[in-house]
């Protein structure tokens, strides 16, 4: 089985709900969700214009294709509401796969690692989370947030991954 990591983001609707309904998907996918990051609020990116999101990363295990685990995440999106209508616009969910142990891929469909995932902190900071010693291109993922400034632009939410808000993880 394949390691790989997601990032998670909604700017539309109960945002959190949307992330955990997102995780409980993927379980049912056959998707094994190892470990998740906090929820954090962060500035849009591409498109300035729009709300906030909260955005979270997962690592997960996956027995199939990376092509295959791309296609049930498309599917989540879908069944979740995601319409791509304006680029980098608002979206009830948005689930990236981001990098996976071993895995490079170049196709029209799929592309690993994500080409634009190490100039976003709102994808680094909650990956740092669950990974705090990755590295990619020879740089730690801390000195490459500390590069971007994710402090300034991402922030930690208090909302949790049970439904209940009781801070269980």
């Amino acid at each position: 089985m394949g390691e790989y990591y997601i990032s998670l983001g909604s700017n539309l609707g109960d945002r959190a709900a949307v992330l955990r309904s997102a995780v409980r998907a993927m379980a049912h996918q056959g998707i094994i969700v190892e470990a998740r990051s906090p929820m954090y609020e962060t500035l849009p990116w591409g498109l300035e214009e729009q709300a906030l999101f909260l955005n979270a990363a997962v690592r997960v295990r996956w027995g199939g294709t990376p092509e295959d685990l791309l296609r049930r995440l498309l599917a989540i999106e879908q069944a979740h509401g995601r319409e791509r209508l304006i680029h980098w616009g608002p979206r009830t969910l948005d689930l990236d796969l981001i990098w996976g142990e071993g895995v490079t891929r170049d196709s029209d469909f799929l592309r690993l690692p994500h080409p634009l995932f190490w100039e976003r902190a709102f994808v680094l900071v909650p990956m740092a989370d669950i990974a705090p010693d990755f590295r990619y291109a020879g740089q730690s993922i801390q000195s490459r947030i500390d590069e971007l400034h994710g402090g300034d632009c991402v922030r930690r939410t208090e909302e949790t991954w049970e439904e209940d808000g009781d801070g269980r993880d």
